[in-house]
Parts: C-alpha cells; sequence; structure tokens
C-alpha cells in the first residue's frame, strides 16, 4: 500500500474542541535536549538530505518512528520463484499533496494563486517531508537504520528496540488511516477527525507497534491529513493504556492488546514484547530458527514469574468479539462458535494459565481504574505446568439441583418481584440473598446493576440470568430470594452488598469440579474496594485456568468465612 500525505493538515483545538488546519507546516519541535541517559541509537537518519549517519556523532535528541510494513509500498512481490520468498516494492507511489497557495509578486502587481500540487515519492520520501514539516532533524527507524541482510546487526538492534524508544524524545506513528472526514448535523456540516481509521489501522495489527508505543515517553499519530498527540488521542480516539504516558501497565494489559496483534514473522511476537521487560530481554536469545513454541513457553514463563497479573483473563469482552465478528459477520454473545486463530495468539498450543483462551483485564477497563496487582508468591512455573499452593473455594456439588432458574432460557418477567416506584435522589437496584457455603450469615448480591427499562427488559432479564447461573456454581440460587434495593450506594458503602461477578472463557459445565483461587488475590491499586480471583476448572490429574472472579466488599463478605487447607493446584 501506498501512504497519501497532506502537508497543511488539521488538528484538535484544545481550547475550542474543534478541528482546526494549518496554512504553514506546524513545526511543532525546536531542539531536542538529549536523553537524560545519553543513550544513543547505532544509527540515525539526518532529516534534511536522508543520509545514515552514526548515531554517536549527534549531539541532540532524535525521534523514532511507529508504523506498519504493510504501507511500504507492494507486498507479496515474488522474488524467487523457485523458492517461494516474497519482498516489498516501493514503485514511488507514495503522495505528498502540497495545498493551492496565494503569493504576492516581488515587483507591485496582483497576488497569484498557485494550485496545489501532488509530488510521487518513495517511502522515504514521505518520513523526510513529515521531518521537514514538523521540524525533526534526526529519525530513527529500521528500514534505514538497520541493514536487514546483516543478521548479525539485526540481531544485536533487536536486543535494544527498548532503549532506542524509550530514549527517543518522541516517536511518530504514522496511521496513514487517520484522517478527518465531513460530517452532516441538524446544525450544518462540519469537519471532525474519524478516529475509527485509526483503531482499525494496520498499526493497531501488528506486534512491534505495540511494544514501540509502550515503550515511548511521548507520541505523536500522523496521518494522511490531521495529527493527534498520545494526551489528545487517549480522549479523542479512545486508546486509553495504549497512548497513556507515562505508560501505566501490566502483564494483563500488554497481553490484551498482544493477543489480538499479528506479525510477519512469528519469532517476533516475544522480541517485540520481551523488550517491554529488560531483564527478560536478556533471557531470550534473539534466533529466528529456535522452534517457537519453545520460545513462546519460555517467554511466558518469565514472563509470568515477572508478573503474575497473566491470571487476570476472563471471556471475550467487546474488544476480541468486534474482532471476531468482522472476521465472521456474527457473533454468539454469550460464547463465540469457533475462534480458531481469529485472535492470532490462539493458533498456538498454549497453556490455559496464559490466558489465550479468552481477554485479559485492561488497565482502567470495565469497573477497574487502575492496575490488578498480587503480592502472591506461592507459585512456580515448570515447562507447561504452573503449579500454585492456596486456600480454595470449591464450587458446590451438583450445583443444577440447587438453582430454581433454567441456567439457558431468560428468566420469566413473573419470576421478578414487582418493581417499586422509582424515587428522585435514587434508583433500584435487583439484588438476591443467598447462603453461601462456609459463611454463616446470608449474604446480598448484586443480580444486575441497573434496573431493567421498558425498552431492554428482555436482555436484562437474560444477563440476570446468565449471572445466576454463574453464581449457582459456588452457592444456591433460589428465584424466590430476589428483591429490590433502594439505596445502593449506601448499601455499597456499608458492605452489606456484594458484586460476586464469574468470568469465564468457557461454558459451564456442571458436571465438572471449579475452584476460585482465593489465596491468589488481585487487588486494583487505585480502587480497593474489589478483588480479583483466578477460577480454575479440575481437568483428569491437573487443573485448567478458566476466567476470574471479581468480589467487591470481599472482606465484609469472607469475614465469616471458614476458610479451607491450602492445596497445590498444578495448572496446564
Amino acid at each position: 500500500m501506498y501512504v497519501t500525505y497532506e502537508t497543511n493538515p488539521y488538528f484538535i483545538d484544545q481550547a475550542t474542541f474543534t478541528v482546526q488546519r494549518h496554512t504553514q507546516p506546524p513545526k511543532l519541535f525546536s531542539t531536542l535536549p538529549k536523553n537524560s541517559n545519553e543513550f544513543m541509537p547505532t544509527k540515525l537518519v539526518r532529516i534534511s538530505d536522508m543520509q545514515v549517519i552514526d548515531g554517536s556523532t549527534v549531539n541532540e535528541g532524535y525521534c523514532a518512528l511507529s508504523y506498519s510494513w504493510s504501507w511500504c509500498g507492494e507486498n507479496g512481490i515474488k522474488d524467487d520463484i523457485q523458492s517461494g520468498k516474497t519482498l516489498r516494492v516501493d514503485n514511488g507511489k507514495h503522495k505528498i499533496i502540497f495545498p493551492a497557495k496565494t503569493v504576492r509578486p516581488k515587483s507591485r502587481g496582483r497576488k497569484k494563486t498557485i494550485s496545489a500540487k501532488v509530488k510521487f515519492v518513495k517511502f522515504e520520501g514521505i518520513i523526510q517531508q513529515i521531518g521537514k514539516d514538523f521540524n525533526i532533524k534526526y529519525i530513527w527507524y529500521d528500514q534505514m537504520c538497520i541493514d536487514q541482510a546483516d543478521m548479525e546487526e539485526k540481531h544485536h538492534e533487536i536486543s535494544r528496540m527498548h532503549q532506542i524508544y524509550s530514549s527517543a524524545s518522541c516517536t511518530i506513528v504514522l496511521v496513514p488511516e487517520l484522517r478527518t472526514e465531513m460530517w452532516s448535523h441538524n446544525m450544518g456540516t462540519y469537519r471532525a477527525i474519524r478516529t475509527i481509521g485509526l483503531s482499525h489501522s494496520d498499526w493497531m495489527k501488528r506486534m512491534w507497534t505495540l511494544g514501540e508505543t509502550m515503550m515511548s515517553p511521548k507520541l505523536l499519530f500522523v496521518g494522511q491529513d490531521t495529527y493527534m498527540s498520545g494526551t489528545t488521542a487517549i480522549e479523542w480516539a479512545s486508546l486509553g493504556a495504549l497512548a497513556d504516558k507515562p505508560s501505566q501497565w501490566n502483564a494483563a494489559t500488554i497481553l490484551y492488546y498482544a493477543h489480538a496483534r499479528g506479525c510477519t514473522k512469528e519469532h517476533d511476537r516475544v522480541f517485540a514484547l520481551a523488550n517491554l521487560y529488560p531483564n527478560i530481554m536478556e533471557k531470550i536469545t534473539i534466533n529466528y530458527d529456535q522452534p517457537i513454541l519453545d520460545l513462546l513457553l519460555l517467554f511466558y514463563k518469565l514472563l509470568a514469574q515477572e508478573d503474575l497479573s497473566v491470571l487476570c483473563f476472563g471471556r471475550d469482552g467487546e474488544f476480541y468479539k468486534d474482532i471476531q465478528q468482522n472476521a465472521f459477520g456474527s457473533q454468539n454473545r454469550m460464547y463465540d462458535t469457533d475462534r480458531t486463530n481469529i485472535i492470532p495468539i490462539r493458533k498456538y498450543d498454549l497453556p490455559s494459565w496464559t490466558g489465550v483462551a479468552g481477554q485479559h483485564e485492561l488497565y482502567g477497563g470495565g469497573t477497574s481504574t487502575g492496575l490488578w496487582k498480587s503480592n502472591f508468591k506461592n507459585y512456580s512455573i515448570d515447562g507447561r505446568f504452573m503449579n500454585v499452593h492456596c486456600t480454595p473455594i470449591w464450587s458446590i456439588d451438583d450445583p443444577r439441583s440447587t438453582i430454581n432458574i433454567d441456567p439457558f432460557t431468560a428468566i420469566d418477567p413473573k419470576d421478578l418481584p414487582y418493581l417499586p416506584e422509582e424515587k428522585h435522589d435514587s434508583y433500584n437496584t435487583l439484588a438476591v440473598k443467598v447462603q453461601f457455603p462456609g459463611c454463616r450469615n446470608p449474604k446480598v448480591m448484586h443480580a444486575r446493576f441497573h434496573q431493567p427499562s421498558s425498552k431492554n427488559q428482555e436482555l436484562n432479564r437474560t444477563l440476570i440470568t446468565e449471572r445466576m447461573a454463574l453464581l449457582s456454581l459456588f452457592m444456591p440460587i433460589n428465584k424466590e430470594q430476589f428483591f429490590w434495593v433502594e439505596n445502593q450506594s449506601k448499601l455499597d458503602a456499608d458492605g452489606t452488598l456484594t458484586c460476586f461477578v464469574p468470568s469465564l472463557t468457557e461454558q459451564i459445565d456442571y458436571s465438572a469440579k471449579y475452584a476460585i483461587l482465593y489465596g491468589i488475590s488481585f487487588q486494583d491499586d487505585k480502587n480497593g474496594k474489589e478483588k480479583m480471583y483466578p477460577i480454575v476448572r479440575q481437568d483428569g490429574d491437573y487443573y485448567k485456568a478458566v476466567g476470574h472472579c471479581l468480589i467487591s466488599n470481599a472482606e465484609d463478605f469472607f469475614s465469616d468465612y471458614t476458610l479451607l487447607p491450602e492445596q497445590t493446584f498444578i495448572i496446564h
């Protein structure tokens, strides 16, 4: 594919929240200070003449480039018919559009309008123009700063990508799909930035760009005819943790993005992610000939030893469902029928504790506002197996006999209590009273966060049924114990009302034995009310990690709970 770039880009005016256009190049950068750690890449590209120079000779800061190689020209051109190898060919069809402008002759006379001009260039011509427009003097990008044919040099540079991007003054994120468009409104017509072009771009699908983004201290997104800073992208493009600087992420956040991304060379999946953890990178050998599964297992072992939030995953959320829906054209709302290879990581035979069967918890996603962290240390990893020693909460025997709701048919309206009149200063929340096994006193739980409205009663009843079906694994559920509560916030505050939400990557098997690993608690570092616990299912002599359980007011809920003895779980 070929890039189109306009030299008078639009941008979002933060003062007026409107889309404005530059009449002259934005020239955002002045002389960039050298990074505090004094690191410089081996090579840099000098924008003025696009020459590769020795990085050690540059006495100021530099920018790095993050982009998808798919935008470098024509892909899949046959290099050698016998070998079957392909290469990218740049036929110079990248397009730079210079705007029309009005000039006044040196001698007295009428102003003259010069028409818009189009210039066709190779990919490096696009980079040079962007560099000139934003006043960038030196830039690093792999095509010119790494000899792709020199394996020794390539391996060396890959091992220090974290230094290259973390030491750059700013990373220029080239996303040709990002552009503006005209929108019609009842108040008239206006121009807006089409951020969906960013969220569905090739750049968002590649593994290396994930690592580059997370490592960079500052981002500037440059599209076809617009640009935005990383801080703007958080709000306008809903990029959240991906563009939040300084980066706030854990293993779960990284894997949330990484498992949905692909790469041309399988091994780069590990090399790109390992760069986010320099101490892990030191233990990884850059070698494209090693078995990919062995490399993946080594990486996940090192990652889990570094950060146990690899266990913070559950059923597929909207992010993954959107990817699958685009692939299949339809989706099963509760569980997707065939997800093989649509989420790229799922083509590998990896252990369940890596979370490949589900979707990891994003920083600041859902009800979370921070990072899920755990102090649990009593675990080890041996090849494909994770061994944990902790206190469990077991599922009850024969759950079907303790629930008088059909778990796969939405609850009948007549089984819900009469909805009381809503007051102006509060709303009603459906709750259920339960006797949790091991607790001396009955507990009150959310059955649904908000009351069913007249427009979506059927959907809400279905969601209530799904929630109750999951809860029935661990406690008896009786539809006769439903009731409405008025002041939810007060009950939440005093610990009377508990939110108990299991999230499984597979359909419920009522004949199986499940365990909430109560000894492994993750707490949101910004919201102390909620805790997350992994859920495993017995699978022969071993256990399979199948999701998590989110519990609010956990300490109050389990204040009278009789703990079971610790035991060892071998999770495959």
